[in-house]
């Protein structure tokens, strides 16, 4: 997470340069960039969790069956916390699954899963793979673009 605000941080600083490079110099004075700095910081820090929140919103509702068929077959010992949408097509679709797992150690360990549904037109969306990404059950320790936990 520390990485992912460091590289907001960064682009908020790229796109305050390119934007004090195209505007007005009259207005010399009364430019701040620092607060413009922090709006694109910011900005490119929440934008990529608005689109998964959106696309989630419009098209989740009917992946949900499919999210949680994803934990049964990759044997989760836990129940399904919540899921983003990431990419959509009519046929297919990436999912960020987050569950909390009971493990020898920790009751409410997080797990998070990549997975791809298939659309079957007669039956709606179905598991078609997953991927651990942050299970340590499992021995993986990863992390999803945006970060999930």
């Amino acid at each position: 997470m520390i990485a992912y605000m460091v590289g907001a941080i960064i682009a908020g600083m790229i796109l305050t340069l390119i934007m004090s490079i195209f505007r007005n110099i009259k207005n010399n004075d009364e430019f701040k960039s620092w607060r413009w700095m922090s709006f694109f910081a910011v900005l490119t820090a929440t934008a990529p969790y608005a689109y998964s929140e959106i696309k989630t919103k419009i098209e989740g509702e009917e992946m949900q069956k499919a999210a949680e068929a994803t934990l049964k077959s990759a044997k989760v010992n836990g129940k399904l916390q919540y899921f983003r949408v990431q990419k959509s097509s009519p046929t297919s679709a990436t999912l960020i699954i987050v569950s909390k797992e009971k493990t020898s150690i920790n009751n409410a360990e997080s797990c998070v899963l990549i997975a791809t549904l298939k659309k079957d037109p007669k039956k709606g969306w179905k598991p078609d793979s997953y991927e651990f990404v942050d299970s340590f059950e499992r021995a993986k320790d990863g992390v999803t673009f945006p970060p999930y936990w």
